[in-house]
């Protein structure tokens, strides 16, 4: 078995000679037989160890078993304790979902200081299965169907060569100790159950299950590589980015089928869940404005396109801003200067900057959002435009209408900001002082 780790990880290229390893070791089986692997493949590593607080004294004789094992091997160990079930509930998640989330964190935060490389779980074979049939169970995408994999960015497991019949003789064989957490053994525990009742049942109905959904598993991975690149092809035509987010467009989104599967690989990156796709699809024809929501992300249905826009970060409805302020960094960043207007002043003619007569502003100027029903009066123009009209001329999308800042003097618009400036500001041969504004 020591052979096959060392083939399996060379095979996989999880790792070289020179990565930093860090092992997550509970203290269970899959993880003292890990820990054992690489000590006799002499590769070096340390070692992470979680205490979730769930079984009492049991949690920590797990801990005090795992830092015996180090300190006899002289092995660096990192060991962190977590109030699961008080996470739990303010997430409003099941404790193996807290679990889970809790560990992962904190591994992140162990492979950012620089020091390791790769963290290394204990998932093997049956794990690989029990996770199929949970995802299966749950309903999911063909990306749910794909198992557990050797390497994921910064996570390997170099045990999934081998399956828990395979562990437990590696065990016996070199008389490695480790921890039975009982909990292993409570069925209220959706894998437990998977693991304990499910599974013995599809072994009596055909001996060569696991491994036919092994192959199963690897036929689908196969299959997913394929898919994926698809996706990748109409992704880039029917996806254009800007600087509020990601446009896709309608038309080019119909023209892909099945354009419900097509739609969910498209907007699943940015945390949209399956059931949300139907929901969109029922309003790709109907009137702009309807919106959707992820944890992160907002999808808008605009007129052509579905806009995919980050949450709002939360930015001060009102900025003064005095006469004498040099700059301000939200919710736009902006800088102010007053220049002489002589015969060799020339004004911008870029969209971001605004050259305003000082003279005709009264401050402090505010910046704030637009509202619905405001006029006012664009460069070259002798009458007034409603913001909302002048809007629609500039083929604005929703994002980008809620996006706008304007100027505000007195209580006159003399800024559409990034767009257009009103024409009672605007500089004139009587103008004295320029009040320039970059926006950006």
């Amino acid at each position: 078995m020591i052979q096959q780790f060392i083939d399996f990880v060379k095979s996989q290229r999880l790792f070289d000679s020179s990565s930093r390893i860090l092992l997550a070791v509970s203290g269970g089986a899959d993880s003292m037989a890990m820990f054992d692997l690489f000590m006799r493949a002499g590769y070096p590593f340390a070692v992470a160890h979680c205490n979730f607080r769930l079984r009492g004294a049991e949690s920590d004789k797990e801990e005090a078993f795992v830092t015996r094992i180090c300190d006899e091997h002289n092995i660096e160990l990192f060991v962190q304790h977590f109030d699961t079930e008080e996470f739990a509930d303010q997430e409003g998640i099941s404790i193996e979902m807290a679990a889970r989330k809790l560990r992962y964190d904190w591994f992140d935060e162990l492979l950012l200081d620089g020091r390791f490389d790769y963290l290394a779980t204990a998932h093997h074979q049956d794990d690989v299965i029990e996770t199929f049939l949970i995802n299966l169970s749950r309903g999911t995408g063909l990306k749910g169907l794909c198992g557990i994999r050797q390497k994921t960015g910064k996570i390997i497991r170099p045990m999934l060569f081998t399956n828990r019949e395979g562990i437990r003789e590696y065990l016996r064989k070199f008389d490695i100790p480790f921890c039975e957490d009982s909990s292993n053994q409570e069925t209220i525990y959706y894998r437990n159950f998977i693991r304990h009742q499910i599974l013995p049942l599809f072994d009596e109905l055909n001996p060569a299950f696991r491994k036919n959904v092994l192959r199963t598993i690897l036929n689908l991975n196969e299959s997913s590589q394929l898919f994926e690149q698809k996706i990748e092809e109409i992704s880039q035509q029917v996806v254009r980015v800007s600087g509020l987010g990601h446009h896709i467009s309608i038309e080019g989104l119909m023209n892909h089928q099945p354009i419900r599967t097509v739609l969910f690989e498209l907007i699943r990156p940015y945390g949209f869940q399956p059931e949300q796709v139907d929901q969109v699809l029922a309003v790709l024809e109907s009137d702009p404005g309807r919106k959707f929501y992820s944890e992160t992300h907002r999808l808008v249905k605009d007129r052509s396109e579905l806009v995919i826009t980050r949450k709002e970060i939360e930015n001060p409805e009102l900025v003064y801003i005095e006469e004498d302020c040099l700059e301000i960094h939200l919710p736009v960043p902006m800088k102010f200067q007053q220049i002489e207007r002589t015969q060799l002043f020339r004004f911008s003619t870029n969209p971001m900057i605004a050259d305003l007569d000082l003279d005709k502003l009264e401050f402090p100027l505010i910046l704030r959002k637009w509202k619905e029903g405001e006029y006012f009066q664009p460069l070259g123009m002798n009458g007034f435009k409603k913001l909302s009209d002048f809007f629609i001329d500039e083929k604005l999308s929703i994002p980008e209408k809620e996006s706008t800042w304007i100027l505000v003097s007195g209580d006159k618009v003399c800024w559409v900001v990034g767009r257009r400036i009103d024409d009672r500001f605007k500089i004139g041969p009587a103008t004295k002082k320029v009040f320039r504004i970059s926006a950006g």
